[in-house]
């Protein structure tokens, strides 16, 4: 099964070079169907400068609780990759990563790499640019964490983690008002 997923996947990016470089949504769908039957991640994410790929998506409920973090790998460069899935935020609610904070944004250098949007699949036009939803004061820092996102803007939001590398961080979120 694993041999196949890799065959399939060798198919798209060859197929991808084919196709013009403009991006639409439904070209995402389309990507979203084909990667799930290759065994990838349960959410197709677009991010500057890589491929869109399936990562595993961490979804967290306002409950204050620490969830566990779902990491999946980036195809050939074995690099841990996660999507952590904030839905329904309001203003002043607190998003805190312990273990690993979100990556930064390749387009937007000293920000992070934040979607704003209701679901799956996420495109490149859905990354906020200027912190204009969240705000953070511990973003970027070399400590460990724990890293705190205060909301500023009422919405659905979709947080990517990217770890240069091949192990995981044991990592969680918290997610309350």
């Amino acid at each position: 099964m694993k041999q196949k997923a890799i065959w399939l996947l060798l198919v798209l990016l060859l197929s991808a070079s084919f196709v013009d470089c403009k991006k639409e949504e439904d070209d995402l769908t389309n990507l979203a169907l084909l990667n799930a039957l290759g065994g990838g991640g349960d959410c197709l994410v677009d991010f500057p400068g890589k491929a869109a790929i399936g990562v595993n998506r961490t979804r967290v409920s306002k409950t204050g609780v620490a969830t566990p973090v779902t990491w999946g790998r980036i195809p050939f460069v074995n690099h841990p990759i996660a999507i952590v899935e904030i839905l329904g935020a309001q203003s002043g609610d607190t998003v805190v990563f312990n273990g690993v904070d979100v990556v930064e944004n390749p387009q937007a250098s000293g920000e992070a790499t934040v979607y704003q949007a209701s679901n799956c699949p996420l495109a490149e036009s859905a990354i906020i640019n200027g912190f204009d939803a969240f705000s953070s004061t511990t973003f970027g820092d070399s400590t460990p964490g724990p890293f705190t996102w205060t909301n500023t803007v009422d919405g659905s939001y979709y947080f990517l983690l990217y770890i240069v590398g091949t192990s995981e961080i044991s990592t969680t979120v918290t997610y309350s008002n």
